[in-house]
């Protein structure tokens, strides 16, 4: 083995071991290196994790990265854009199998490819305290895609996974499905800005039919069409777990929307779900519009960047008003332009619903155009939409509130207590902060012309 390790001595030996392009080499090399610790007499189980690392560079022939050292302890290791390139990954593999202390490992934009990604595999088949793994924006290629997802299949306490921007093409994937299908813990994976095309969406859609753990998959900027969105829509209308889902910046255009809307109908658990820029027009709008009738648990629709402009957006906007029982509690609609009928269904909508949130680009109104901005209510706007809704005047309200009908101030207590009484539609954290809102003296206690002074100043915003 020693001599085996002089060979590589030479500089140019050196940088072969890097970028390494055989199989065995993935196969062996950190077991090699390993191995030259231990005949050192350097890779004992009582070092800390910092001398194992300090030992591995040494035997690599690397610089440490202090910033390892300082932050292992703390759980969270962090080294993005570090370049410590694929000897440094084999570093920090060599330092953590018997790790119990880093429970993040974020390694992104790092030059690290084939050889250092399968070694950190290999340590994450040994290491059960890692649970969160960042490798993105390294180029892992092939081998390092199938150590991956190797190592999914015997890991068993991976929760989020990121390899964005790792430039894996459809036909890794396939590589992860029985990872994704049977892998007991993992709930996060993002695989953005890679070339998964219509091939590895097909593949990750079947693999949705069956995992019932995932949370989280983020597929945007993958060049996905209609065939794959198809089948991923297929996969997310049998998933019984998944909770968001990122789409955007695949051109699958109406049809794919046609494909979604109708997963969505079926599906009862996504809650987020991201579909800009993926050139969904007004028949894509409209398909979109019938789904948020029949959903029950979608919260939050990003939809903006698409082509279908005023009509598509009035469409979605009646759809959410349509479903009375329906969840979604906000659409954003960025870059899409809003006409009086879209205001008018948003004001309505509003009216209905304090707490809904929307998004657009301008407001198109008497032929002056305004940019639009975010519509969420703050707690006191909330709370007057509600007072108004119910037909209650302020007076008969303010008694409701007070523990003794005939008192003239009102305690925090009282207030939260009697506004959940009243099943108003807001949560502890927007009760307190309405509470606030309307203590203008700031004295723990509301008095009846504070309640009063609240009305008159949002009149007054209002009008302005």
């Amino acid at each position: 083995m020693a001599a085996k390790r002089a060979s590589k001595s030479t500089p140019n030996a050196r940088k072969d071991s890097i970028v390494v392009t055989d199989d065995q080499d993935f196969e062996t090399d950190l077991e090699d290196d390993l191995e030259d610790l231990v005949e050192a007499g350097k890779y004992k189980l009582d070092k800390t994790t910092a001398e194992r690392y300090y030992d591995a560079c040494g035997v690599l022939n690397t610089v440490p990265v202090a910033k390892f050292v300082r932050q292992y302890k703390t759980g969270h290791v962090d080294l993005k854009h570090y370049g410590i390139r694929d000897i440094g990954g084999k570093a920090v593999a060599m330092a953590l199998p018997q790790d119990i202390t880093v429970t993040s490992l974020c390694l992104h934009d790092n030059g690290i490819g084939d050889a250092g990604s399968v070694a950190l595999s290999r340590m994450l088949k040994d290491n059960c305290f890692v649970l969160n793994f960042d490798l993105s924006e390294n180029k892992i290629g092939k081998e390092g895609a199938r150590a991956i997802a190797d190592m999914l299949l015997e890991n068993a306490s991976l929760q989020e996974v990121n390899l964005s921007g790792c430039g894996i093409h459809g036909k890794d994937i396939k590589q992860f499905l029985n990872a994704l299908s049977f892998n007991p813990r993992l709930k996060s994976l993002d695989f953005s800005y890679n070339d998964l095309g219509d091939e590895g969406a097909i593949h990750l859609g079947r693999a949705l039919s069956k995992n019932q753990k995932v949370e989280f998959l983020n597929v945007s900027w993958n060049n996905i069409r209609v065939s794959g969105i198809e089948e991923l829509a297929k996969g997310l209308a049998r998933n019984k777990n998944l909770k968001e889902l990122e789409l955007s910046w695949n051109c699958f255009l109406d049809e794919g929307a046609n494909h979604l809307s109708s997963a969505l109908v079926h599906n009862r658990c996504l809650k987020v779900l991201e579909m800009q820029s993926c050139g969904i027009h007004t028949a894509g709008a409209f398909k979109m519009a019938d789904a948020l009738k029949a959903n029950q648990c979608l919260e939050v629709l990003r939809i903006g960047k698409n082509p279908f402009q005023s009509s598509g957006a009035c469409s979605l906007l009646r759809g959410v008003r349509c479903n009375q029982t329906g969840a979604l509690r906000e659409l954003l609609l960025d870059d899409v332009v809003f006409d009086k009928e879209c205001g008018r269904e948003l004001d309505a909508l509003l009216e209905e619903r304090p707490n809904f949130s929307c998004s657009w680009d301008v407001s198109i109104s008497g032929g002056h155009a305004a940019k639009g901005k975010k519509k969420k209510p703050d707690a006191v706007e909330i709370f007057l939409a509600f007072v108004r809704t119910r037909g209650l005047r302020l007076i008969d309200l303010f008694r409701m509130l007070a523990k003794d009908g005939n008192a003239n101030t009102i305690t925090k207590t009282e207030c939260i207590a009697g506004m959940k009484k009243l099943n108003a539609p807001l949560k502890d954290h927007q009760l307190r902060v309405l509470f606030d809102g309307l203590d203008v003296n700031h004295d723990e206690h509301v008095e009846f012309y504070e309640f009063l002074s609240s009305r008159s100043h949002y009149l007054k915003a209002g009008r302005k």
